[in-house]
């Protein structure tokens, strides 16, 4: 059995399925693009930012925030923006720039869970409306034909089967990318709070640069 008569067989809701399918590998995509290293938390970033506040040259990282895309430079300007204002308004300053980004971050994450979510229930549903199909032609039917029937029956199957081979890799996806985002907002968090001391105008021996995470 070819795709084509697969999809046939198991009626217009194997089309709903694919289209979430496809739907959800372009989220997932859309996400394992934005969420590299370099794009949020870089470690040449860091060690320069942490290098330039220990010399107490914040001009110069200023310039480096402004010529980079990274989210940490976005939160490390925040802080730099606010210093004058002392720590706390710093800190203010840079978790609220934190929390925009994470929420970009976590942009597209809602569909995978989603499609998780949703593609077993529509394959149960073709099935149902399947099943209810072959016996409401079997019905009245003295001697049913057990083979019609069974063959009836498999075929109503062929959307539950579309709808969890969709739904698993969909939701492995789903707390693959979770995960990943998790990690980056606590690595931004702790080198952001190290970073913060500098910005401060605290000793560089206070505490040392936080590992990278994942």
């Amino acid at each position: 059995m070819d795709l084509g008569e697969l999809f046939e067989r198991g009626g217009p809701l194997m089309w709903v399925i694919l289209a979430a399918s496809i739907v959800a590998a372009a989220a997932f995509i859309d996400r394992l693009i934005a969420l590299r290293r370099g794009l949020i938390v870089p470690t040449s970033l860091f060690e320069s930012l942490r290098a330039h506040l220990d010399a107490r040259d914040a001009a110069r990282a200023r310039q480096l925030c402004r010529e980079s895309p990274a989210v940490l430079a976005r939160v490390i300007a925040a802080g730099l923006d606010h210093s004058a204002s002392g720590r706390a308004a710093a800190k203010e300053a840079m978790e609220e720039a934190g929390s925009v980004a994470v929420g970009r971050l976590e942009r597209w994450v809602g569909v995978l869970s989603t499609v998780a979510a949703i593609a077993p229930l529509l394959g149960l549903l073709g099935t149902v409306t399947g099943m209810i199909e072959v016996f409401y032609q079997i019905q009245g039917t003295t001697n049913p034909d057990i083979a019609r029937l069974s063959g009836g029956i498999k075929e109503a199957l062929y959307t539950t089967g579309a709808g969890l081979t969709v739904g698993i890799p969909v939701f492995v996806a789903y707390r693959f990318i979770e995960a990943k985002i998790d990690r980056y907002a606590q690595e931004l968090e702790e080198r952001g709070l190290f970073l913060l001391d500098r910005i401060a105008g605290e000793p560089a021996e206070r505490a040392k640069a936080p590992e990278q995470v994942g």
